[in-house]
């Protein structure tokens, strides 16, 4: 582990004095910064940690999911419910399904008049209306995905 931390600050390292180096010499910053080639252990330990974050994520996201209000209305797993959408489906009623389109619509919640589906007696408060932290809201957001697409790493 301490082999890792090393070659992940030696990495970070080289990149700011490249970066450095580059804005010194009058280059374009960030078109030479796409060049810098990261050693491949601290490409490596930066991959797992992406994926740890976003198994972490999930997880809460779940967590938030079962013991908040979602699951009353979205069903237990996310499933569809009496009030809320089947949310395990490829069909996306408020937004494309996206990260961003799902967290917005946790952030902002559905009015009634918004509805995209007419038969939902009941409107979606903001957060649900949970008492929600910043990072909730991706968290939610990411395991709300996962009920449609799986676990993997969404597409940038």
């Amino acid at each position: 582990m301490l082999a890792v931390r090393r070659d992940l600050a030696l990495g970070v390292v080289a990149v700011v004095l490249t970066s450095g180096l580059m804005l010194m010499s009058g280059g374009d910053a960030t078109a030479q910064q796409a060049r810098v080639e990261l050693p491949d252990n601290v490409k490596a330990f930066l991959e797992r940690d992406q994926v740890r974050r976003w198994a972490n994520l999930i997880q809460t996201g779940g967590e938030l999911f079962s013991e908040g209000s979602c699951g009353r209305c979205h069903g237990e797993g996310g499933s569809g419910g009496r009030s809320g959408p089947d949310l395990t489906d490829s069909e996306w009623v408020q937004s494309e399904g996206d990260l961003a389109g799902i967290r917005e619509t946790i952030f902002w919640g559905v009015r009634r008049k918004d509805f995209a589906d007419e038969t939902r007696r009941f409107q979606m408060n903001p957060g649900g209306g949970m008492e929600l932290e910043w990072g909730d809201y991706d968290a939610l957001a990411a395991y709300v995905w996962t009920l449609s697409n799986g676990t993997s790493l969404p597409q940038r």
